[in-house]
């Protein structure tokens, strides 16, 4: 063969290697090593490719009064926004209970949870079950700025001085009462400022057949807590709430404002202001009877009209009104701000932590902020204008109160008011002043002399000499 022919079957030889590499390379190949796409079978959501494989964030939190429409569209947007994650929503009435053995054990985790009125994460973070938190509060928000900064006053607070954060505020509303603004407007009646006006007010009710108060006596504490926290705030200030939440001693307990609220609470009873049988129904039982108008107030939360949107007869109005004020009160203008109550945490053992961690700062930004306002009625805990935002009548009432008034909690970080289990050590004050079992005097007295009998039993046991 001569030297032309070679290099003839040489070059045919490089053209058929080259063939047959791009033929495999085009039907048999990887399409992701190629640059490509894989189609999802399971679903229409693009993956991303060069090397992003598929994530799994799994999210936890309890469908109650907020529904579950903000999270639905959280998911669709973080989704949206990180093609190759699969965001796996758990909402559950009853999430609380399910993630207790859960987060004790270590199995079945979520990566990130929203939680709802409870302790269990305090508990939690005691036994380093849940991570620090620290670095999305002191870290960059994804609308630009500092985290902290886009959170307002009494979130910061609930964060602020601690060395690490097993928790971050993720609601935030007003507790207090409720009326029947169609049933005041009707009879011309004015909302009471003072109690005194509400005992003049009550009385024309009663006369009309028509309870004032409605109140579901069979959930201890917790909602005549709205009006009566808000009542001791008014009769002490704020110097004396501060004191109450550091319990630096059993003093705070004999003040006589905490007194003045719980014997105007009282006096609800032994004016006959309350429906007749409150005592023995629950949360939804007691809403049913407000929106049927056999009480024209209730003491409620912002959550009221969302959580029974399904039951609110037609053409039934409500609004949110302040706490009547208490004789002498020195502070007029307050709002009991549930901040600190919703709580979102991420487990120790997350799989996705960092992934967790975005999730948090992307709910937290201003158009997931505004699309949790017009899902639920609510507020978040961030600093957010209401600009082209569709709320009703009784969420605009919420929103009034709540920024013509200064905010408050009942947070705290004192070992000896989480021992006490608050500011009622000697028991459940609603209980026992609503069916005669003790008077307001009793209660309060029960209170101060528990704490003095406990304190340095209790002081010892928690390390605090």
């Amino acid at each position: 063969m001569n030297s032309k022919n070679k290099k003839l079957n040489a070059f045919r030889f490089l053209i058929a290697v080259m063939l047959i590499s791009l033929l495999a390379g085009c039907g048999g190949g990887n399409a992701e090593e190629a640059g490509g796409t894989v189609p999802n079978s399971e679903s229409e959501k693009p993956q991303q490719s060069s090397g992003s494989a598929p994530r799994t964030l799994k999210v936890a939190y309890f469908i109650g009064g907020y529904g579950d429409a903000w999270f639905l569209e959280l998911k669709k947007e973080f989704e949206k926004a990180h093609k190759d994650v699969t965001v796996e929503l758990e909402g559950d009435s009853g999430i609380m209970d399910k993630l207790d053995p859960r987060f004790e054990s270590g199995s079945n985790l979520p990566d990130v949870a929203f939680l709802i009125h409870s302790d269990k994460w305090q508990i939690w973070a005691g036994k380093g079950l849940l991570a620090d938190l620290s670095d999305i509060y002191n870290g960059d928000s994804l609308d630009g700025g500092k985290f902290k900064d886009t959170m307002n006053e009494e979130a910061r607070k609930f964060a602020a001085g601690k060395d690490k954060i097993y928790g971050l505020p993720w609601s935030d509303g007003l507790l207090g009462m409720v009326y029947n603004a169609g049933m005041f407007e009707e009879n011309g009646w004015e909302v009471p400022k003072t109690w005194m006006d509400f005992a003049q007010l009550a009385d024309k009710m009663k006369a009309k057949g028509i309870a004032p108060i409605v109140y579901p006596g069979k959930i201890p504490g917790g909602y005549m807590d709205f009006l009566v926290k808000p009542m001791i705030v008014q009769a002490g200030g704020f110097d004396y709430l501060n004191e109450l939440l550091k319990m630096e001693s059993p003093e705070p307990l004999n003040n006589p404002a905490k007194k003045q609220a719980l014997e105007q609470y009282e006096a609800l009873f032994k004016n006959g202001w309350v429906l007749k049988g409150s005592e023995a129904v629950n949360h939804t039982e007691a809403q049913m009877l407000f929106l049927s108008g056999k009480a024209a107030m209730i003491p409620n939360g912002h959550w009221l009209e969302n959580e029974m949107k399904s039951s609110i007869p037609s053409g039934f109005r409500m609004k949110m009104m302040p706490v009547p004020l208490v004789d002498n009160a020195k502070e007029t203008n307050i709002a009991f701000s549930m901040v600190g109550g919703d709580i979102t945490v991420i487990p120790t053992k997350a799989k996705e932590m960092e992934l967790a961690k975005e999730f948090i700062r992307f709910a937290a930004t201003k158009q997931m902020n505004k699309k949790f306002t017009e899902s639920t009625g609510a507020l978040r805990p961030f600093k957010y204008d209401m600009d082209g935002v569709k709320v009703s009548e009784f969420t605009q009432s919420v929103v009034d109160i709540m920024q013509s008034s200064t905010p408050f909690t009942f947070n705290s970080d004192s070992p000896m008011y989480m021992k006490f289990g608050g500011i009622y050590p000697s028991g459940e004050f609603n209980g026992n002043i609503s069916t005669g079992t003790k008077t307001a005097e009793q209660q309060f007295n029960d209170d101060y002399a528990f704490a003095k009998e406990k304190w340095n039993e209790y002081t010892e046991e928690l390390g605090l000499k």
